[in-house]
């Protein structure tokens, strides 16, 4: 059997490997505001669904923290997402204020304590990839209409921009230097339901790529995000990363389109709100339909966004199983897919056992079953 460094590197260089690699990552509400317990969280839940690479799981707005936005994330433990509720950015003049962060001040150190600990805690088992955001996301997280900058005030904006991208880099180079693999650039802007073509190429472009460009000689595993449905793919396409993640069955490329036109690997392709929902025959037809288009090459299972709190372990280790068992077939054979249903917040998951998180423990919460998979842990 392969390890999880070697599957995914042999995949990466699209060699044959023994089963497809596989991920899965959810927020930890409360317990991510603390380095260690954040780490430990982390890992247990990495060794619980023995996944084959690991996300660091910060808030959000763990940087839009740094330059001292105040943030509110009660509607987290509910399916829901941090919101900033005082902006950094009120005035145009603000952005050329911004002051270029030191990795290790405040919030972003804080999240390089927790780095160290996993990565010591992980030992070197599986490769770790440090959550950043891409310039232009992370500008749009510290105002309230980004479009207003973007629109009137674009020289202070480009200022601010590249405050940002130089925070961004030291940060992410310090991650690497401490012993993560790589990155994942999480990029919510690159859509055409965000921004017009041309403003992101102007805006998010040269920004993306002096990120980047800094960090892959440091790293060997680079994964992008592209948030949401029309995905601006044509202009990221070329970015210097090892893999994309997507909302595949929501948005194009089509897995027959980015094959042909990126050499880059697929992370995704299991619908987060299937796995929030426990619609596993959805899921397998997903797994059967990605396999086959793939010939089982140059794809990482993984939700195509965060798997929405509370999780229900019992619905993720049986995709686990499915893609285990999928993944290892001599012969694949294609099925129809369901309609793809729209992503959502949080669908109800019934009386299933879940798993909730309290700051200082991991406490089990049954519904109708008492099933613990998690014992306290001071």
């Amino acid at each position: 059997m392969m390890s999880s460094f070697e599957r995914i590197r042999r995949l990466l260089k699209n060699e044959p490997v023994d089963r497809l690699p596989y991920s899965f990552w959810t927020h930890f509400p409360g317990i991510d505001l603390i380095p260690e317990q954040q780490a430990e969280v982390t890992y247990q839940f990495s060794k619980e669904f023995d996944v084959d690479f690991i996300k660091h799981m910060p808030n959000g707005l763990y940087m839009a923290e740094a330059w001292e936005c105040k943030c509110n994330f009660n509607d987290i433990e509910q399916g829901g997402v941090a919101k900033v509720e005082k902006y950094a950015i009120q005035h145009a003049e603000d952005w050329e204020k911004l002051k270029i962060i030191e990795p290790t001040y405040g919030s972003l150190g804080r999240e390089l304590e927790a780095l160290d600990s996993l990565i010591k805690k992980v030992d070197g088992t599986k490769p770790i990839i440090c959550t950043i955001f891409s310039p232009l996301t992370m500008a749009q997280k510290i105002t309230e209409d980004i479009g207003f900058y973007l629109q009137y005030h674009p020289n202070e904006l480009k200022k601010g921009l590249e405050i940002i991208s130089a925070t961004i880099i030291k940060f992410a180079k310090e991650a690497l230097r401490r012993g993560c693999d790589g990155v994942f650039f999480a990029n919510q802007m690159a859509t055409r339901k965000s921004i017009t073509l041309e403003k992101y190429r102007e805006f998010g472009v040269p920004f993306d790529l002096a990120v980047l460009h800094a960090i892959k000689n440091d790293s060997w595993f680079n994964v992008m995000h592209l948030h949401g449905e029309e995905v601006l793919f044509d202009e990221v396409k070329e970015y210097p990363v090892q893999a994309i993640n997507w909302h595949l069955w929501d948005s194009d490329p089509s897995i027959e389109r980015f094959l042909k036109e990126s050499d880059k690997v697929i992370i995704g392709g299991l619908k987060r709100a299937y796995i929030t929902s426990g619609n596993i025959d959805s899921i397998s037809q997903q797994i059967e339909q990605i396999c086959s288009q793939t010939r089982q090459s140059r794809i990482i299972f993984s939700p195509d966004c965060v798997i929405r709190y509370p999780v229900v372990d019992e619905y993720i280790h049986q995709v686990k199983d499915k893609i285990i068992e999928l993944s290892k077939k001599e012969e694949i054979i294609s099925l129809p897919l369901a309609e793809a249903e729209k992503d959502h917040c949080l669908q109800s998951v019934g009386s299933s056992n879940y798993r909730t998180y309290e700051t200082g423990q991991f406490q089990e919460r049954a519904e109708n079953n008492g099933i613990s998979l998690f014992k306290h842990i001071p």
